[in-house]
């Protein structure tokens, strides 16, 4: 018979063999997953874990960064984007409150490109903030908050001549050219005070030399027209930007006079169409009755924006009878312009405003049959003028006297270049790279 205490023993030496035996299966194990080299002091005490007042939450060598890289979506504000990547948020009112001087955050606009590095536990490694095509924010962590800076793109800008002839439209004429609307906008608004887009016939033609910029080869955005010329049937407009001694820019025509007029040709950014002209007799379609029209009708979509044809003073701005919301400017010449039928009035009387300035938008208040604009034109004794032959006189002074030798010489460079015979969008031989 064998003790009991000795059969206690017997156990015992079997389980220590077992825990031994264990022991030994689990080292060779780790010695399989274990690096062949052992680490230096140095490699251990970078794999430390960084101080919590230098990083919010794991290193980036336990927890990899996470890059969120989207354009900033609508109807949402920074911080309800923030919250849905899983930043905490009172990280987010610091991250906000010390950027600001340098941009502020709550202006960040729909569609503009957003990267934002971040960890699970809501820390910040980065965030990148497309602010323009050639400058975007960089916010970088520090141990006692945010870094952010404004930089610059680089991009490369080339001189381009674009030309083609009219079908349709101005418009869709450079569009089927391989052009962008903001060309077409552009081109616009530097013939905005001669020619009348509206009247624009089949064969009319147009060259310009722009700048457009470029960045790893794709286009990025236009730049500005460096010269230009319209040809309206047998009349040629021009418009040559030229920078004098002092660094003031501004467009002149071949004869060195100032192209910005007192008044625009039509108070929009583009010219509409006309709906109904200035009469002394016209068939009023609502009151049926021969009436005097002493205005242009501009017909155009309800919210098109309307522009102050000249700078001035707002002399009224509400309702007005059958003119529904009105608005009424008077300008330092004594003209005075009157805009009926908006949607929406966005001066108010008293207010000065800027020739080009948005003052409401299109709509069909007071006594209308659709969308359109009335706009008046009146002289300094208070008569009607018909708009679209007001004789628009030069706001701007011509090319000074001792500036007109170098003027002469850019404005007959820029001719030959427009009257050269290239296919559209034909590169010239400038190529500047801009930082």
């Amino acid at each position: 018979m064998v003790p009991i205490h000795s059969g206690r023993v017997a156990a015992g030496r079997w389980a220590a063999t077992l825990a031994a035996a264990a022991l030994l299966l689990w080292t060779s194990c780790a010695k399989v997953e274990a690096p062949e080299e052992s680490q230096s002091a140095d490699e251990t005490a970078a794999a430390a874990p960084i101080p919590s007042s230098a990083w919010i939450g794991p290193t980036q060598a336990e927890v990899p960064e996470v890059l969120h890289e989207t354009p900033f979506p609508r109807n949402s504000s920074l911080h309800q984007v923030l919250i849905g990547l899983g930043a905490a948020p009172a990280r987010i009112h610091q991250l906000v409150s010390q950027v600001k001087p340098v941009y502020d955050l709550a202006r960040v606009r729909a569609g503009h490109r957003l990267a934002v590095g971040i960890d699970p536990q809501g820390g910040f490694t980065k965030l990148e903030y497309d602010i323009s095509d050639e400058e975007f924010l960089l916010v970088e962590t520090l141990d006692d908050g945010f870094r952010a800076e404004r930089r610059q793109r680089p991009f490369q800008q080339r001189e381009q001549l674009v030309q083609g002839r009219i079908d349709t439209s101005l418009w869709q004429s450079l569009i089927d050219g391989g052009e962008g609307p903001q060309m077409a906008a552009t081109l616009a608004s530097v013939f905005q005070w001669d020619v009348d887009f509206s009247s624009l016939q089949k064969g009319d033609s147009y060259s310009a030399i722009v700048e457009k910029r470029f960045r790893e080869g794709s286009f990025v955005k236009y730049g500005r027209i460096l010269a230009a010329r319209i040809t309206s049937g047998s009349k040629d407009f021009h418009a040559f930007l030229f920078r004098d001694s002092q660094g003031k820019e501004a467009y002149f025509d071949d004869q060195g006079k100032a192209v910005r007029k007192a008044f625009l040709k039509a108070p929009f950014s583009f010219n509409p169409r006309v709906t109904s002209g200035f009469s002394y007799r016209r068939f009023h379609p609502v009151h049926k009755k021969w009436r005097p029209h002493l205005g242009v009708d501009y017909g155009a979509p309800v919210g098109t924006p309307v522009l102050a044809s000249a700078a001035g003073k707002v002399t009224y701005s509400g309702r007005k009878g059958g003119f529904g919301k009105y608005v009424k400017i008077r300008h330092p010449n004594g003209f005075a312009t009157s805009y009926g039928h908006l949607s929406r009035i966005e001066v108010r009387s008293g207010q000065a405003v800027a020739q080009g300035q948005r003052i409401g938008r299109v709509g069909a208040t007071g006594v209308a049959t659709g969308p359109h604009l009335d706009y008046r034109v009146q002289n300094r004794a208070g008569r009607f003028l018909n708009p679209r032959k007001v004789i628009a006189l030069p706001s701007d002074k011509p090319v000074e006297r001792e500036h007109w030798s170098e003027f002469a010489a850019v404005r007959d460079a820029f001719l030959r270049r427009l009257n050269e015979i290239r296919p559209q969008g034909c590169e010239l031989d400038s190529l500047a790279a801009a930082d």
